[in-house]
């Protein structure tokens, strides 16, 4: 039995596409390093190991084009997950993406979206301080992708779950629009004494219920700034590495979740690339269930 199940899982790959992009924290006024994210992050995930050779089921993979138009910017990267989304649907390959901005989110699961056939059902669980539901009409920004995707139904707001939200961190306004929109809201203060992996657990079961396919969103300012001080808004609280590691193990061994999103990687905010680390030691941890 379990030779049979090695082979199985020995089919699937994953490809890594990058979104080097800054122009969105750069539009809500954020402190800037994030295009530089996806480079570091691949630098120090290929330095990992392990028991099994994970390094050797990466598929393929791309950066974005990028250029000094966001609306373009966008577009490429949409087109670029759709495509590698695509390819790797008849060997359930796992996509692994990386940012950038969390604007990105926005082109990565509309990429996704577009891949699969219409109708499908996308839901996303989103780690994260903010909602990122700001109003992108007059300027698309970091903090807007989550809206922008509910306003053009490419995900319906009853699919989002907005997990680690930090009251502080967000307006009034946009505590109404995911009200409105029937957005699940965990906040961070109900995660406190060791709840996040248990109530992450649940989220994650009645999601799958509803949904064909889920993506985990992971915005690195949802930890507390002493494991990721190379974001554009740090916080004083928020969840631990090990923490986020269980979750992304979790996650990993859900068939319905194909793709891990990791947004907000500023390596030049950060301490002695603590955050850069982090951030490919989270993908080591959901690759390795997923795929091993």
């Amino acid at each position: 039995m379990e030779k049979q199940r090695s082979r199985k899982r020995s089919q699937a790959r994953f490809t890594f596409v990058g979104y080097p992009d800054e122009l969105g924290v750069q539009n809500v006024g954020g402190r800037l390093g994030a295009k530089e994210g996806p480079g570091k992050f691949l630098h120090y995930f290929k330095k990992l190991g392990g028991k099994w050779p994970l390094q050797e089921r990466m598929r393929s993979s791309h950066l974005a084009e990028m250029g000094s138009d966001l609306e373009t910017n966008h577009r490429n990267a949409a087109d670029l997950t759709e495509r590698e989304t695509r390819s790797g649907l008849s060997n359930q390959d796992v996509l692994l993406a990386v940012g950038g901005g969390h604007d990105y989110a926005y082109s990565w699961i509309k990429g996704i979206k577009s891949a699969y056939p219409k109708g499908a059902r996308i839901g996303c669980l989103n780690l994260d301080a903010h909602f990122d539901l700001r109003d992108y009409k007059e300027m698309m920004t970091s903090g807007s992708p989550f809206r922008r995707l509910i306003d053009e139904k490419i995900i319906e707001g009853k699919n989002l779950v907005e997990f680690g939200i930090q009251a502080h961190c967000n307006r009034a306004e946009l505590w109404e629009y995911a009200k409105q929109n029937r957005i699940k809201i965990i906040p961070f203060e109900s995660l406190r004494n060791g709840q996040a992996v248990s109530v992450f657990r649940r989220e994650l079961r009645n999601l799958r219920a509803k949904c064909d396919v889920v993506l985990i969103s992971l915005d690195l300012d949802a930890l507390s700034y002493a494991f990721c001080p190379g974001v554009s808004a740090p916080q004083a609280e928020g969840f631990t590495a090990s923490e986020v590691f269980q979750i992304l193990e979790i996650s990993g061994t859900d068939k319905k979740v194909t793709s891990l999103g990791i947004f907000e990687l500023a390596p030049a905010l950060d301490d002695q690339d603590l955050t850069s680390r982090f951030a490919a030691q989270s993908a080591w941890h959901f690759l390795n269930a997923k795929l091993l």
